[in-house]
């Protein structure tokens, strides 16, 4: 029987890995000896090498991400010199759109998965038993001699009915983050985004949903993290879900992604009823500059989103955080600080301001040279400048970030911030931007600071 560990790798200690265990669960009847380990990028690479050396598998899958690719490639390299007959499987994200080149540059990876990995995992282990075909597994690149070679069948859909995403340790889990999916595509093509690559949206049972959920609220379970890209995309389902997870006891918190603009008014009214700490949307806003927003072929009203941002937080019973991403075509610095300001105003409870990232695959990174961008050569391949933004300014953007974190997102100082706002300065992206050249002068960046230090330089 052959032995079969599938890895992840997480950004935190407190995160899950969803993949590995949806891969587990369908494929259990052709490897019942498969067993998951979980890591984070913050453990010794060595550490993690030994433990996985220790489980004696005969094949090794791990799923990749930005986050994980370097310490997941030194890992396999590790492994493989001490056990050469070992067999390594990679899929994920940053593996599936040039899975040749990650096989030509990486002699220790023997197998490639594209796109969702169910079926073409199912399909690898039936041929390394000696039932099937590797050039007949849709979605596999692999190995053959000194041969590279890829199906030209890319990944069939899994069987979202079939599937399930079993989460047998709940127990050793409950202070941890739960990620969890009712859908997978988006019915949006937004060009820096992965989900443009795929057409549609396809939903799991509703059913088989709740049951998931009740385990997870009767477990004690923390947090559960939903990765459906556009959660209401579908407002009658949205809205069922959202119901039924009202009505449910206990403390669990669930985190949704969603857009504001679909919210119509009777998930709004319910949603006003909703107990506080139940829900936490995050809250995609990107950029309100149109000539941006049409490159990238993101489709949203500020007018509505604005308004429903209010009504949200009108009612004060849930937390919303909106995302800001800095370094999009078209929007300059200082049309940035337009956005920032827009955002601002609206009082969310977290105003994250990220940097976009051409992430493999992506519309964007495809038309790089258009814009003139300028981005780091390894994972995240967060972008340095383009044509209507300079590295200086990228940095500048940086600093605000840090302010932002500190003094905004922390909570710790509504009143003075409040005031200083009110104070001879025109909006919040110049206060921000101010307040960023007055630190960095003083070197403040050089150094952490504690909660009196920061008011300290406040004052």
């Amino acid at each position: 029987m052959m032995k079969v560990v599938l890895a992840a790798l997480n950004a935190k200690y407190i995160h899950t890995s969803l993949a590995i265990r949806y891969l587990a669960s369908s494929a259990r009847d052709l490897a019942p000896d498969t067993t998951l380990r979980e890591y984070n990028i913050n453990q010794p690479v060595g550490d993690i090498a030994a433990d996985l050396y220790g489980q004696k598998p005969a094949l090794l899958g791990f799923a990749c991400y930005i986050w994980n690719m370097g310490e997941t490639l030194r890992i396999v390299n590790l492994l493989k010199k001490v056990s050469p007959e070992l067999k390594v499987v990679l899929g994920g994200p940053e593996v599936s759109y040039d899975a040749a080149t990650v096989l030509a540059e990486n002699p220790a990876v023997d197998y490639v998965i594209a796109g969702e990995g169910e079926e073409p995992l199912r399909g690898l282990l039936t041929a390394l038993q000696g039932q099937g075909d590797l050039g007949e597994v849709a979605g596999l690149a692999f190995r053959d001699g000194e041969q590279i070679l890829r199906s030209d069948r890319p990944a069939p859909p899994a069987d979202l009915g079939r599937i399930s995403c079993t989460y047998d340790d709940l127990a050793e889990l409950r202070d941890k983050i739960i990620y969890y999916e009712c859908s997978r595509g988006c019915p949006f093509q937004c060009q820096y985004c992965l989900s443009s690559t795929f057409t549609g949206v396809r939903f799991f049972p509703l059913e088989r949903i709740k049951q998931d959920l009740r385990r997870f609220v009767a477990a004690g379970v923390k947090q559960v993290k939903f990765v459906d890209r556009t959660f209401n995309c579908n407002r009658a389902f949205a809205l069922e879900i959202f119901r039924f997870l009202a009505g449910q006891e206990g403390g669990t918190n669930f985190h949704f992604e969603i857009a504001a603009d679909l919210l119509d008014e009777e998930t709004l009214t319910f949603l006003a009823s909703v107990a506080p700490g139940r829900f936490q949307f995050e809250i995609g806003v990107q950029s309100t500059y149109p000539p941006t927003l049409a490159i990238v072929r993101r489709e949203t009203d500020w007018s509505k989103i604005a308004a429903a941002v209010q009504r949200l937080n009108a009612a004060g019973n849930i937390h919303l955080h909106l995302d800001l991403i800095a370094g999009l075509p078209a929007e300059s610095y200082r049309q940035f600080g337009h956005s920032f300001n827009d955002v601002f105003a609206l009082a969310p409870g977290r105003l994250q301001l990220g940097f976009l990232k051409l992430l493999k695959g992506s519309g964007v990174r495809e038309r790089a040279r258009d814009f003139g961008y300028i981005h780091t050569e390894h994972p995240p391949y967060e972008v340095l400048a383009n044509d209507d933004i300079s590295y200086e300014e990228i940095l500048r953007l940086k600093g605000i970030e840090d302010l932002l974190e500190k003094y905004q997102n922390s909570h710790q100082f509504e009143a003075a911030l409040s005031f200083a706002l009110r104070r001879n300065t025109p909006d919040a992206f110049h206060f921000f931007a101010d307040f960023t050249a007055y630190w960095q002068e003083r070197g403040y960046q050089r150094r952490a600071h504690g909660l009196r230090a920061l008011y300290r330089i406040f004052a």
